[in-house]
């Protein structure tokens, strides 16, 4: 195989590795063509569901950190947990990895892996 061969195969192994890590699967199904945008409505709200209960999740562990690291890592990040989006959760990892102990790097981590 050429180089840009393996090089395509391995973006194409990647892409699919991450969207795994997503919770996500492909999936092709034949419908009736007048029922292509019903399908694609239910597909969007199942992804969209999918997506609020990650940003459940993201906040939920936002405000453990803000519990157990506020005075140490967090003592200038001001982040609402009850509005927290990915955002907000990827500065929070940062400060928890760069400036806590290894309870608050695991915590960072964790919320790191949610947010990508």
């Amino acid at each position: 195989m050429s180089k840009q061969a393996l090089l395509a195969h391995e973006r194409v192994r990647l892409s699919r590795a991450r969207r795994q890590k997503a919770g996500l699967k492909r999936v092709e199904v034949f419908i009736p063509t007048d029922k292509v945008g019903v399908l694609k409505a239910f597909v969007a709200d199942l992804r969209a569901g999918s997506q609020s209960e990650a940003r459940e999740k993201v906040r939920s562990l936002i405000a453990k950190a803000y519990r157990q690291f506020h005075a140490s890592c967090l003592d200038n990040i001001q982040v609402n947990p009850a509005k927290a989006d990915f955002g907000d959760a990827a500065v929070v990892a940062a400060a928890l990895m760069h400036r806590g102990n290894a309870e608050a790097y695991r915590l960072g981590r964790e919320i790191s892996a949610l947010v990508k």
